[in-house]
């Protein structure tokens, strides 16, 4: 399987979260991973609470350049989405697969918030406000 943003060759590797081990493939040249349908989900929930959340991901234009899926070939492109939890990540997903790709800094930042937002989030659940 080769990266969709650089077409360098994917390597796997383990991730170990939550008591759950899988596999992802991560592009040592561009810094990207791909996660098969699900894998996601382990990682999603994480927050790191952060004084300064300082986002390192691709600009907006690098971001929406169109990307074709790894797993279902040059033929099928992935879709664009904004990540429910950080608008600045815009995710490439597969409709077909259900895969996602994430480009070096997007994991990070969709898991790390600023300590404020965290607290607010805290008072609301706190108050029964989901």
């Amino acid at each position: 399987m080769d990266c969709p943003r650089c077409n360098t060759p994917l390597k796997h590797e383990n991730v170990n979260e939550f008591k759950v081990t899988f596999e992802v493939d991560t592009c040592h040249k561009c810094g990207g991973t791909w996660f098969d349908n699900g894998e996601l989900s382990h990682l999603d929930k994480i927050i790191e609470p952060t004084y300064f959340e300082i986002r390192k991901i691709p600009k907006q234009k690098e971001q929406l350049k169109a990307l074709s899926c790894p797993a279902c070939g040059k033929l099928n492109l992935l879709q664009k989405a904004e990540h429910h939890r950080d608008n600045k990540v815009i995710m490439d997903y597969c409709p077909s697969c259900k895969g996602i790709w994430l480009d070096k800094g997007e994991l990070e930042a969709i898991q790390k918030e600023n300590w404020l937002t965290t607290f607010g989030r805290m008072f609301k659940w706190l108050l029964g406000q989901n």
